[in-house]
């Protein structure tokens, strides 16, 4: 079974232990848990390790609000972020998500299946997400190729003929 390296940033010792059990409920996976209790602390943590997810809450001690989160995805944006919050705000939530969240949980309404599914699917989103980046790179790459090499070889795309030295096909 492979383990699954999850960063919690919360501030409230009770939700962080409850957090824990319900990661442990999963038959399927194991958790590696690391705790932060503040932004700062999170930022140390994520320079020495590479998490497969975070689970952040917007109110820190240190840091409050959307900031929390961007902060966060831009020093990561490789890592996917699932916000944790007790604010139940629609507004909020899409904003999270437009700015890199990969998903928005309210805490009042959290449970061990909808956290567990939260988490998967945000690691498999932010998967495919990078393996599109990967193919368009490769895509780019391979139109830059091709224009190069109809500068060097007069080649007609369409009908598959060289043009010769007369300009004939």
């Amino acid at each position: 079974m492979q383990k699954i390296n999850i960063l919690v940033v919360e501030d409230i010792p009770a939700d962080i232990l409850l957090i824990k059990e319900y990661l442990n409920e999963s038959s399927k996976q194991v958790f590696d848990v690391f705790e932060a209790e503040t932004l700062r602390s999170a930022l140390k943590l994520i320079n020495h390790y590479d998490f497969d997810a975070v689970l952040l809450d917007l109110n820190l001690p240190d840091s409050t609000g959307l900031d929390t989160m961007r902060k966060i995805v831009n020093i990561v944006p490789e890592t996917p972020v699932v916000v944790l919050s007790g604010v139940n705000d629609e507004d909020i939530a899409i904003q999270a998500v437009r700015y890199g969240a990969q998903d928005y949980l309210d805490k009042q309404y959290l449970s061990p299946g909808n956290l567990l599914k939260a988490l998967n699917y945000s690691i498999e989103r932010q998967k495919v997400s990078e393996s599109l980046k990967d193919l368009l790179g490769d895509l780019d790459l391979a139109f830059r190729r091709v224009e190069l090499l109809e500068n060097l070889l007069p080649l007609c795309l369409c009908c598959k003929k060289i043009q010769g030295e007369d300009e004939k096909w």
